[in-house]
């Protein structure tokens, strides 16, 4: 009985390491044209936030392209132009797919795909200016840098002001 019990402990973490490798690892950033994944000859379109592994199979159209993030290597891997297959072949075929990004940015772009509110943040015009309605730096605080620039402000004033008094 307890050979028994060992055994099925056993086969039950080796499927759960054998689940790990195949899990899906990379999430769709961002998608043009009609990309479709293929699963047993039936096409369905790819939608940003979606989850792949890189044994799943896609289809991309003449002048369509794909962007993925790999989220175990931290890196972005853009595929484009016509081709099918699965995507560790076309990452392979397209030699300058894949980017390495730093961690700082590899977080940013990880939490925009997160973000519920970009609709609100990010409000476009007819003309090619972006209009932010909030603060988001990747080197530093915003509100600190304000407080920066008000002391200078005081502190040019107080000099204008000093110099041009006469003794």
């Amino acid at each position: 009985m307890r050979k028994i019990f060992i055994t099925f402990m056993m086969a039950l973490l080796a499927v759960g390491v054998f689940a790990q490798k195949t899990s899906p690892s990379l999430i769709v950033y961002d998608v043009s044209g009609k990309v479709t994944n293929v699963k047993q000859s039936k096409e369905t379109p790819v939608e940003k936030k979606q989850y792949f592994s890189l044994t799943d199979m896609i289809k991309i159209p003449e002048n369509g392209f794909i962007k993925l993030l790999d989220k175990e290597k931290q890196k972005m891997y853009t595929l484009r132009n016509k081709c099918q297959g699965k995507i560790s072949a076309l990452i392979e075929s397209q030699k300058d797919a894949g980017k390495n990004l730093t961690k700082q940015y590899f977080a940013y772009v990880l939490r925009s795909l997160t973000r519920s509110d970009t609709d609100v943040i990010y409000n476009t015009g007819h003309t090619t200016g972006t209009y932010r309605n909030d603060a988001d730096s990747l080197l530093c605080d915003i509100d600190s840098l304000q407080t920066v620039v008000d002391s200078l402000q005081n502190v040019i004033s107080t000099l204008v002001n000093d110099s041009t008094r006469k003794p």
